[in-house]
C-alpha cells in the first residue's frame, strides 16, 4: 500500500487519481439544503392552513379535484383496496395528461396539466400510456409512489370529497354526484382495460383542462361555496366548509373593491390589512375571519424580513466562508448611522385614524436593502401595541417563538439609544444562533447510522461556510391558488370591471 502511494505521488499530474477520503469505511454525515432555516414561517403557515382548508400552494387546477372525488366513489363501488386505488390514481392522471397534450392550448392561461411534460419526455407509444403509470424509475411518468395525489391528498380531505381508509380512496363527508362520476366513468375504463387512452373520443375530450362547461365545476362550486341548491345553510356544514367559505367571500369582496388592483393577492391585501373597510363594508366588516386575516398579512411582512435579511447573509458568507466578525462588519455597513430610537421615530406610521397604514409597503418602494428589513421588523414590534382582538392574535400566533415580534420588541428595548449597527450585529447573533437550533432539530439519522443535517450553512472552527445560496422569496398566502380555483369554477374573473361571475354574486351573498 505504502509503495503504491509513493508511485501515486510520483506520478505526473495528468496520470493522478483524486482520492476522495478514506476507503475503508463510509461518510457518517451529509449535509443537505434545508427548508425555513429560521423556522420563521410557522405562525403564518398554521394560520393559513386553518384560514384556507382544502387548498395549498400546489393545488393549480379544480378538475384534480373532481377526478380524485370521482376515484374515491369509483373505488368503493368497486371495493378497490390500497393497491388497486393507486394503480387507478396513477392511470388516471397519465390518462388525464393524454387528453390535455392532444386537445388543450398550450398558450391558454391555465396551460396544460399535470404531467404533459413527462409523457413528452418519456415518449410512450399509442396505446403504451399506461406504461409510464405503472413503472417505476426512469419510465414512471412520477417519482413519487402516488403520483399528483401526494399534492391533492390533505386539500382533498380537508375539503370533504374524499378520506381515506387503510390507504385506499373513499368518499368523504360530500358525496361525489352521480353526474360527475358518470363524467369520469370513460377515463376509468380505459383504466381498468388497460390498453391505454384511444383517441379521438368526444367522451374524454370533455375531461381537457380548459373545458367550462362540466357538471364538475358546478358541483364543486356548491363545495367551496358550502351551498345546496344556491343556498346557505351554516348548520348543514363543517367549520372548514364555512371557512373556506368565508374566506372566499372575502377575496371576492376584496376584488370588488379594489378593481385597480394588479392582481388577486394586492386586492385581498389591500381590503384585509389597511384602511377602513375591514370594519366598515358590509361584508368584510360582517366577518371575523377577517380581522384574522389582517394579523396574519401583517405578520407576513416580519416573515419575509427575515427570509430576506437571512438569504443577504448566506450570500456575504459564500463559498469563501466568512468569521463572525466579518458578518458583523458586513450589516454594520449596510444600516445608516445614528441610534436605534432615531432610526425608529423616522420610520412611517403605523396606523392612521384608527386602521393600520400600509408602512412596510412604503419602506418597499423605497428600497434601502439591509435597513429596510430591519425597519420591517421594527415596524412590526410596534404593531403589537396597535392590533387588538381577532387581528393582534393572528398578527402574533398562538405562542411566542424565537424572533417573532415580541423578540424584536425585547430587542428595542434592549437597545434603546444604542447604535443601529450595535443592534444589527445583535439580529446576526441571533440567526446564527436560531439556525443552529433549527438544524439540529432536523437532523436524522438513517438506518446504516449515517447522519443528516439540513442546513446550507455550517460552521467549522469559527468559520461559517454556505453549501448554496438561500432564497429570498416570502412564503405564500395562497391567495393566487384560491382565486384560481375559484375562476376555474366560475365564481371570480381574472378582468378587474367585472371581478365576480353571476355564479359567484349569487353563491356568495355578494353586493353586485
Amino acid at each position: 500500500m505504502i509503495a503504491a502511494a509513493a508511485d501515486a505521488l510520483s506520478a505526473s499530474p495528468a496520470d493522478r487519481s483524486e482520492v476522495d477520503g478514506p476507503s475503508w469505511c463510509e461518510p457518517g454525515l451529509t449535509a443537505r439544503s434545508g427548508r425555513y432555516p429560521l423556522a420563521v414561517e410557522a405562525p403564518v403557515m398554521a394560520a393559513v392552513d386553518m384560514l384556507m382548508p382544502g387548498v395549498s400552494t400546489v393545488t393549480r387546477y379544480a378538475r384534480y379535484y373532481s377526478l380524485y372525488w370521482a376515484v374515491a366513489a369509483h373505488a368503493e363501488v368497486s371495493g378497490l383496496d390500497r393497491e388497486g386505488c393507486r394503480r387507478l390514481v396513477r392511470r388516471a392522471e397519465v390518462g388525464m395528461a393524454v387528453v390535455s397534450k392532444e386537445y388543450d392550448d398550450a398558450d391558454h392561461a391555465l396551460g396544460l396539466t399535470h404531467g404533459v411534460d413527462a409523457l413528452a419526455r418519456l415518449h410512450p407509444p399509442p396505446g403504451g400510456e399506461f406504461e409510464v403509470a405503472d413503472g417505476a424509475g426512469a419510465r414512471s411518468y412520477s417519482p413519487r409512489s402516488w403520483g399528483f395525489w401526494s399534492q391533492y391528498n390533505g386539500p382533498s380531505v380537508a375539503l370533504g370529497t374524499v378520506e381515506m381508509d387503510g390507504g385506499a380512496l373513499r368518499p368523504g363527508r360530500h358525496r361525489c354526484p352521480a353526474q360527475v362520476l358518470a363524467m369520469y366513468a370513460p377515463l376509468f375504463d380505459a383504466c381498468e382495460r388497460g390498453q391505454g387512452i384511444s383517441l379521438p373520443s368526444a367522451e374524454l375530450e370533455a375531461l381537457r383542462l380548459q373545458q367550462v362547461q362540466t357538471p364538475d365545476l358546478e358541483a364543486l362550486r356548491g363545495v367551496f361555496t358550502a351551498t345546496v341548491q344556491g343556498q346557505h345553510d351554516p348548520s348543514a356544514w363543517s367549520g372548514d366548509d364555512r371557512t373556506r367559505r368565508a374566506t372566499l367571500r372575502v377575496l371576492a369582496r376584496c376584488w370588488q373593491l379594489h378593481p385597480q388592483a394588479k392582481t388577486w393577492l394586492e386586492a385581498f391585501v389591500a381590503g384585509v390589512a389597511y384602511g377602513p373597510a375591514a370594519r366598515d363594508d358590509s361584508v368584510l366588516g360582517g366577518e371575523e375571519r377577517t380581522a384574522a386575516w389582517r394579523g396574519v398579512v401583517l405578520r407576513h411582512h416580519s416573515v419575509g424580513a427575515w427570509r430576506r435579511l437571512w438569504a443577504d447573509l448566506v450570500a456575504a458568507v459564500g463559498s469563501g466562508g466568512a468569521s463572525r466578525r466579518q458578518l458583523h462588519e458586513w450589516i454594520s455597513d449596510r444600516l445608516p448611522g445614528g441610534t436605534v430610537d432615531g432610526f425608529a421615530e423616522d420610520l412611517p406610521p403605523t396606523d392612521l385614524d384608527g386602521d393600520p397604514f400600509p408602512a412596510e409597503d412604503l419602506l418597499r418602494r423605497a428600497d434601502m436593502g439591509t435597513a429596510t428589513d430591519v425597519a420591517v421588523l421594527l415596524l412590526g414590534a410596534r404593531r403589537l401595541n396597535t392590533l387588538t382582538g381577532l387581528a393582534r392574535r393572528g398578527f402574533a400566533g398562538q405562542r411566542q417563538t424565537y424572533l417573532d415580534p415580541n423578540w424584536v420588541a425585547n430587542l428595542h428595548r434592549e437597545f434603546t439609544g444604542r447604535p443601529l449597527a450595535e443592534l444589527g450585529r445583535r439580529l446576526v447573533d441571533d440567526m446564527l444562533a436560531q439556525s443552529r437550533r433549527v438544524a439540529l432539530r432536523k437532523v436524522t439519522v438513517g438506518p446504516d447510522g449515517t447522519f443528516a443535517v439540513f442546513s446550507r450553512l455550517h460552521e467549522r472552527n469559527g468559520m461559517y461556510f454556505a453549501d448554496s445560496a438561500e432564497g429570498r422569496d416570502n412564503i405564500g398566502l395562497r391567495i393566487p391558488q384560491l382565486a384560481g380555483i375559484a375562476t376555474q369554477v366560475g365564481l371570480l374573473t381574472a378582468d378587474p370591471a367585472q371581478p365576480v361571475t353571476g355564479h359567484g354574486r349569487e353563491l356568495l351573498e355578494l353586493p353586485g
